[in-house]
């Protein structure tokens, strides 16, 4: 059930995010959409010249899904990705210069220094 709740309101947010995002000629602002257990935020993009991307946002499954829209093409409407964040944001760090340990040692010696 919720599933399918999910694919009618990514239809109808594809039709009338991607209308506005061709006529806009640019990314629309993030939208708030109440979903089944919490929030999901829906915005849509340009991917190609000719195609749009809707991307679905679901923060109560900690999960980032990315629909290809292309008006033109039989499948208009296809995912083209999707993965949680639920133990990527558990990370201190991955793939970050200065690592984050490097900061806390900058930030005690400014403290003791303006202790002094």
């Amino acid at each position: 059930m919720r599933w399918s709740l999910l694919s009618v309101l990514a239809v109808t947010a594809a039709s009338l995010l991607t209308s506005l995002a061709m006529q806009a000629g640019a990314q629309t602002a993030p939208r708030s959409v109440a979903g089944a257990d919490g929030k999901v935020f829906v915005t849509a993009g340009r991917i190609s010249r000719e195609t749009y991307g809707l991307y679905l946002v679901d923060e109560t499954n900690r999960t980032i899904s990315v629909y290809q829209v292309a008006p033109k093409a039989k499948d208009k409407l296809r995912l083209m990705a999707a993965r949680t964040y639920a133990y990527d944001v558990r990370l201190d760090d991955f793939n970050t210069s200065p690592p984050p340990r490097e900061i806390q040692r900058l930030v005690e010696q400014h403290k003791r220094l303006e202790a002094k």
